[in-house]
């Protein structure tokens, strides 16, 4: 099949987005989400590589990305791969879970079967993309997210996983001030208090990710938000600190899998 991709924004249900596509020669680029990814295979097979650790997903197979996990995406098999995807704010598990503790994390590390979570998957999505608003698309919807509860464990984050240093929280912290603006590697050694081979150093270490692919992740999901909200992609490029729509539209396909105009229309 040829490339095609479709995502869907749907009305009422907040903090829910939904992906579906077939890519044969698209690679995503290294980059995050601020939402859970909850991904179901429908043909093919992927390669990504999340958190250092390379992971393949294949026809009839389910994956979860936690919030924030750095990943890739490429084709595994020359006829490349077909998935539907369910974006899930953080707060949405909380809020329809009705719990008030820690955010939950993700039980099994990536890929794995699972009959039921793939069929309220496929339901979902069914329904997102033919029900119109109400109560049938929102409980489609609400299955999914019980059939991923087996898959989510208590949280916080276990203290020992990874202790971020100090200098890149400077750094960190830094970007997510001026995520639009540019901000030579020079002025964060400074503000990080590193020389610049060690800042990216360990930047990457802590963050999966160098500081201005970091920046670009910002940039991306603030473009995300703005779109969303009707801004054309022409003020956002710009509002966001891209160089014209044009290095937007690169960016945004390369690291989002669809263009911005097309993600505005969702």
């Amino acid at each position: 099949m040829a490339e095609a991709v479709r995502w869907y924004r749907p009305e009422g249900l907040d903090g829910v987005e939904a992906l579906h596509a077939n890519f044969e020669r698209h690679e995503y680029r290294p980059h995050s989400h601020p939402t859970w990814t909850i991904a179901v295979m429908e043909r093919g097979a992927a390669a990504f590589q999340v958190d250092a650790r390379q992971e393949r997903a294949d026809d009839g197979e389910c994956f979860v990305l936690e919030p924030e996990a750095v990943h890739t995406g490429v084709p595994a098999v020359p006829e490349g791969w077909a998935y539907k995807v369910l974006y899930l704010e953080p707060e949405v598990l909380s809020v329809w879970d009705e719990r008030d503790g820690a955010a939950p994390r993700a039980a099994r590390w990536v890929v794995f079967k699972d009959a039921a979570l793939r069929a309220a998957m496929l339901g979902a999505h069914r329904a997102l993309a033919t029900e119109p608003t109400g109560l049938a698309r929102d409980e489609a919807v609400l299955e999914a997210i019980e059939a991923l509860k087996p898959h989510l464990k208590p949280g916080p984050q276990p203290a020992g996983d990874r202790v971020e240093h100090a200098a890149v929280r400077r750094a960190v912290a830094h970007l997510r001030d001026r995520w639009d603006q540019p901000v030579p590697l020079a002025e964060l050694a400074n503000v990080a208090g590193l020389s610049r081979f060690e800042l990216v150093r360990r930047f990457k270490h802590q963050t999966g990710l160098p500081p201005h692919a970091f920046q670009t992740d910002l940039r991306v999901n603030a473009a995300r938000e703005l779109l969303a909200k009707g801004r054309p992609p022409v003020e956002v490029a710009l509002a966001c600190g891209f160089a014209d729509q044009a290095h937007l539209t690169r960016t945004f396909r390369r690291m989002v899998g669809i263009t911005p105009a097309r993600y505005a229309r969702a």
